[in-house]
């Protein structure tokens, strides 16, 4: 190599750059390129799947959901037939005078007529509400242990805006009371107790 003219090696060095640009080239142009796109692929694939995954436990435990919506159903099945019908008025009087039982110690003697309207929280739902205004007086813990065991008794009703005032009168220690008594009504219910 030593004997190669001037002109020789710079061609010689000429053809090893060139030789060395085109690997670059092919490694940055094809190579790497092509490495990207196999690891867009390995990422799609993993996605993929993740999703087939994501399908087959749900085709797996699609018997567990359908056992627990026919749960659910018998539940609200029981529920529902228990739910206010025919007279509102006469029901809602009749059932508080059965769930207020002695030891409760709570008087209602002001007990309104049921306002009958659309579930305000929840559009296109299947029940309606009717409200039913309620007066009375009891001591404090009394009351508090009726409203707790009375929503826990009746799953379709709910106390809403309890008002509380010192009692007057010879029972210092008693306390007024007026709520209203929201009471889910099935719909067709609802339409005949208007």
């Amino acid at each position: 190599m030593k004997k190669l003219s001037k002109e020789k090696r710079n061609q010689l060095i000429l053809v090893a750059m060139g030789t060395v640009a085109a690997i670059a080239g092919l490694w940055y142009g094809l190579i790497n390129y092509q490495r990207g796109k196999l690891q867009e692929v390995a990422r799609k694939s993993a996605d993929l799947q993740k999703e087939i995954d994501k399908t087959q436990k749900v085709v797996r435990d699609a018997s567990q959901v359908d056992a627990a919506l026919k749960e659910a159903t018998a539940k609200l099945s029981v529920i529902e037939t228990s739910m206010p019908a025919g007279d509102l008025f006469s029901w809602t009087v009749s059932r508080l005078k059965q769930f207020n039982v002695p030891s409760y110690k709570v008087n209602m003697p002001q007990i309104g007529l049921p306002v009958i309207g659309e579930v305000a929280m929840f559009p296109s739902f299947p029940y309606h509400q009717a409200d039913v205004a309620v007066g009375g007086t009891a001591y404090y813990y009394d009351l508090g242990k009726f409203l707790a065991d009375f929503e826990n008794q009746f799953p379709y009703a709910r106390i809403q805006n309890l008002f509380l005032e010192p009692g007057g009168g010879e029972e210092k220690e008693q306390l007024t009371f007026r709520m209203e008594i929201l009471n889910l009504v099935k719909s067709s219910n609802a339409q005949s107790g208007n």
